[in-house]
């Protein structure tokens, strides 16, 4: 029998290394130490003058005409923009990526001009070029989804006379409903002691949902309908910031429910502040369907208007 040479084989050598990163020391047995702090990545630069007149022409030239070609797009409410004499919070419902420039390309130009948008940061700022690319177009400013410190950036927007877009649901949808509202919007309004102003956006789920790259073709409709600024109201004992949140989420939802009737029967269909449990929702794929109704005068036929009969969409007003 062949006697094996001394030392280790390089299978066993193979099969004895640490082949991760995680070290060999047990994590109870390391030192402490503090949790890294992220980088944040650098916006500034966009909302310098310069980089201000740059993005009115790239919404205006640019933005607005192709969001026009691509889209019967409807706005109303901007009257109730006019109460505006402070910076304001604007809170959105999201479900597409078609919303942070619909609800930018359609705000007046001296608005418009003082106004950044909340982006989540891991998703919009995890490669150099799509942070600088979302931070010239939108102005935006990073906001962590995932723990940590937070951000000042948003209060020292407020601050220095900027108004700010934040989608309080955190994610666009994925069926287009409407989900629970995150407390951001309603602490920063409170603290920052400036207005929200709730904007309902119908209809860019069913142009581009989740994984399409650009709008369907047909120019499907698309309202956008601003509402009355909202004010926290100051005594705590009367509201809270949760009471707040729910709300902004009551007239959001009002919003879109004036949309598709009118502003009567709003009124009687406004929720209580929050969305009703998983358990109570209809199926997913009803969502979905309900989502996609053809919104004011579209090119697209609408399955939901029988012939000979008037139809139930006014035409986004």
């Amino acid at each position: 029998m062949a006697s094996t040479p001394a030392g280790a084989g390089l299978r066993e050598v193979a099969r004895g290394w640490r082949w991760g990163a995680r070290p060999p020391v047990p994590r109870s047995a390391e030192p402490y130490q503090p949790p890294a702090v992220a980088r944040e990545f650098p916006t500034a630069w966009a909302r310098t003058p310069a980089m201000r007149a740059a993005r009115v022409a790239a919404l205006e030239v640019g933005m607005r005409p192709l969001l026009d070609a691509n889209l019967s797009l409807s706005v109303t409410g901007l009257e109730a923009l006019d109460e505006l004499r402070t910076p304001a919070v604007f809170v959105s419902n999201h479900s597409s990526h078609l919303d942070a420039p619909l609800l930018l390309c359609t705000l007046p130009r001296k608005l418009r001009d003082h106004t950044a948008v909340a982006a989540a940061a891991d998703y919009f700022f995890g490669s150099w070029w799509r942070g600088l690319g979302t931070a010239f177009l939108f102005a935006t400013v990073p906001i962590e989804r995932r723990g940590g410190a937070a951000s000042t950036a948003p209060a020292d927007l407020l601050a220095d006379g900027w108004n700010l877009v934040i989608f309080p649901e955190g994610t666009r949808s994925k069926d287009g409903q409407l989900a629970r509202f995150r407390f951001g919007a309603a602490h920063l309004a409170i603290t920052c002691g400036v207005p929200v102003v709730p904007v309902a956006i119908r209809g860019s789920f069913a142009a581009m949902p989740r994984g399409r790259g650009w709008t369907r073709p047909g120019r499907p409709g698309v309202s956008v309908r601003f509402g009355r600024p909202m004010y926290p109201i100051t005594d705590p004992a009367t509201e809270d910031l949760r009471t707040f949140t729910g709300r902004i989420f009551a007239e959001v939802s009002r919003l879109l429910a004036e949309d598709t009737t009118s502003w009567w029967e709003s009124l009687r269909a406004a929720p209580a502040g929050a969305p009703p449990p998983r358990s109570a929702r209809t199926a997913h794929w009803r969502r979905v369907w309900a989502s996609t109704e053809p919104v004011g005068h579209s090119r697209t036929i609408s399955p939901w208007d029988r012939p000979g009969l008037p139809s139930r969409h006014p035409g986004g007003s």
